[in-house]
């Protein structure tokens, strides 16, 4: 594909990310779609076919780089810190990019058959893939085994994704000191030091 290929189809995704925050998917026309990514309705066709096509390149592209997904492509997934650390920064700018779309179009997939078939998995998939390194972490000794891997990975979530929707949702009636970026190194320390509280690092003595 060449880059000014590229570069349109990124367009219209952008456009398709905006849209379906504000309008929802049912809302959004191609015609729309098209005026705010600055082609021709026809671009859209031609790069996508149709709407549930660019719905569908839309959350290949935001699932891919979610935590559960991003996880087996670490540069070393036994660093467990390191690697939950780097998820967090990512999940949360995600989530500032576009979490307004997941949850309207999470709504959307409730009532829209067309919304399902396309991003009806994609949250079970993340949360799943998330779990799956929790626990292999547990196993590895690194993370305390009395605590469910799919409560570390609510955790983690809630640390990441939900503050920011807590943050859009507050903007208006607070005023916070702390951006989500100052704050989100503090809240995954809150985390790491929950979920690791207690467990004696590999080579240690326990004292």
């Amino acid at each position: 594909m060449k880059p000014a290929e590229r570069e349109t189809g990124a367009a219209i995704l952008a456009a398709a990310a905006e849209l379906f925050a504000e309008r929802g998917y049912a809302g959004t026309t191609t015609r729309a779609l098209a005026e705010r990514a600055g082609v021709n309705e026809v671009t859209v066709f031609r790069r996508f076919k149709n709407k549930q096509g660019v719905l569908a390149a839309l959350a290949v592209a935001v699932n891919d780089a979610s935590a559960g997904q991003a996880v087996a492509a670490a540069p070393d997934p036994e660093d467990t810190e390191a690697t939950l650390r780097a998820l967090a920064r990512q999940e949360v700018r995600q989530t500032v990019e576009f979490g307004a779309m997941a949850l309207r179009l999470a709504l959307d997939a409730r009532s829209d058959a067309e919304v399902a078939a396309v991003v009806g998995i994609g949250p079970q998939q993340t949360f799943s893939g998330l779990v799956a390194y929790l626990d292999e972490r547990q196993h590895a000794g690194d993370l305390r085994a009395d605590v469910d891997p799919r409560v570390m990975a609510e955790a983690f979530f809630a640390m990441t994704s939900s503050f920011v929707f807590s943050r859009q949702v507050l903007a208006d009636a607070t005023r916070y000191e702390l951006s989500i970026d100052e704050a989100s190194g503090p809240l995954f320390e809150l985390f790491w030091n929950g979920v690791t509280a207690a467990v004696v690092p590999r080579g240690g003595d326990g004292s």
